[in-house]
């Protein structure tokens, strides 16, 4: 693919990781302008998650269906509405408004970005475009990695209504670029209408699901449990009601007969439930127990990133993707156990080390995981199995941030980092388990 080509579609797979660690210096000042405390303003980081969860699938299979450039554009162009409703609110409301159109926005170009990168390759005869997928993920780490201390700039010399102006000019920039140089596709030929395409009864269940289930997790210390039991029947109701539909929000059937594929979206989720637990755990613990400024934690979160961002050009290496799996789940585990050991003596040393190993995964794992979805899927419905994939990273982090809130529940900086890192050990070394029993892998490895 050519430089431009390849050049925007990571600038639009950024959008989403960017504006999800952007808005995270401006949550004080927004709290105070508008007088409600940190659970509050915490919706505006939980709507994006849950607008894009929902978004993703349906972005796929519209991507499969229409083609990528097309998504791309719309995404962009309401990437820069998100910006315009968000640096002109007046009220809470309207923020997160403007952040539910940016979840949906950027949900749109990611799984446009991999129908791209599919279309590209096939007119190529490259029957594994990891290239590709890999600048996408490096592209979307260093933007999740920044975000943060690029807010920070941005909140303290233009106020905490430039994080969101901002996406005005991000989004003029993919909607032009995707218009000039993502090449134009043809849209796939189907047997029924148009609106066909989007089961509306479906998505609205998941939404539903998706709402509770954020809910619940992330109150599991208080007696919000008791949802537990209306997750089970939402997740119920929505199975039965899709496996009956012909053509499905979310193909169950799928699932069930690709193990590979399920596997996969497994392990992403166990992966960025580590991930963002640290990020959002371990900073915190830094700036309270250590006494470090925001800056110089932002810069080992920067190390976190420079690691994953070269590990993610070793992500393929070998005759399969089982060792590119197995190692970074591997230094989750050996991270989460060094995790353990922190305490108010810890040299910047050993910490530096320990973030250097949460970030292999973010490079490594990432690359071979979407290279396994890409194998695993239907080649018409790659888009769509792509925006699934990043279903499951959201619900990772939805699941961290239940664990982060867990471990903390107790009271104490010190007590708390120590039991988020016995949860950690726990989901790193199921994700190891989960790596190794998996027969798909082992087939690449005979093969």
């Amino acid at each position: 693919m050519s430089r431009r080509l390849t050049s925007t579609l990571c600038f639009g797979a950024a959008l989403n990781p960017l504006n999800s660690t952007l808005i995270a210096t401006a949550l004080s000042p927004i709290g105070g302008e508008f007088g409600v405390g940190t659970a509050g303003v915490a919706w505006l980081v939980s709507v994006m998650y849950l607008a894009s969860a929902v978004a993703q699938p349906v972005a796929g299979r519209l991507a499969d269906e229409f083609g990528g450039r097309r998504l791309f554009v719309a995404g962009s162009a309401l990437v820069a509405v998100a910006g315009v409703v968000g640096a002109l609110g007046t009220s809470l409301a309207l923020l997160m408004a403007s952040r539910v159109t940016m979840g949906l926005g950027t949900a749109l170009i990611y799984p446009a970005a991999v129908s791209v990168v599919r279309e590209q390759a096939e007119l190529s005869g490259l029957p594994n475009p990891a290239g590709p997928l890999r600048a996408l993920n490096v592209a979307a780490l260093v933007a999740f990695m920044v975000g943060p201390l690029l807010g920070g700039v941005v909140v303290d010399t233009l106020g905490w209504q430039a994080v969101f102006a901002l996406n005005l000019p991000l989004g003029a920039m993919g909607l032009a670029a995707g218009l000039l140089w993502l090449p134009k596709t043809q849209s796939a030929a189907r047997e029924y209408p148009v609106w066909r395409l989007i089961d509306v009864p479906g998505i609205m269940l998941f939404a539903g699901t998706i709402t509770i289930f954020q809910i619940l997790v992330a109150t599991l210390s208080s007696s919000a449990y008791l949802l537990g039991p209306a997750l089970g029947l939402a997740i119920l109701a929505l199975v039965r009601f899709e496996l009956a539909k012909e053509d499905p929000f979310l193909d169950f059937r799928l699932l069930a007969s690709n193990r590979a594929l399920v596997s996969t979206y497994l392990r992403i989720a166990l992966t960025f439930i580590v991930v963002y637990a640290v990020i959002f755990g371990v900073t915190p613990w830094l700036q309270d127990e250590r006494g470090f400024t925001a800056s110089s934690a932002g810069l080992l979160l920067l190390g976190m990133s420079g690691v994953g961002a070269v590990t993610s050009f070793v992500g393929t290496w070998g005759p399969g993707l089982l060792w590119s799996l197995l190692v970074p789940a591997l230094a989750l585990l050996a991270a989460s156990t060094a995790m353990f050991a922190l305490d108010g003596a810890s040299s910047i040393l050993y910490i530096g080390c320990m973030m250097a190993l949460f970030g292999i995964p973010n490079g490594m794992a990432q690359v071979a995981n979407q290279v396994m979805v890409y194998q695993a899927s239907p080649r018409a419905k790659v888009a769509a199995s792509a925006g699934l994939s990043r279903t499951a990273q959201y619900i990772g982090a939805m699941i961290a941030t239940g664990v982060i809130t867990l471990a903390f529940s107790g009271g104490g900086h010190q007590s708390g980092i120590g039991r988020l890192a016995i949860c950690l050990i726990l989901v790193s070394g199921l994700l190891v388990i989960v790596t190794v029993v998996d027969p798909s892998l082992r087939r690449q490895m005979d093969s």
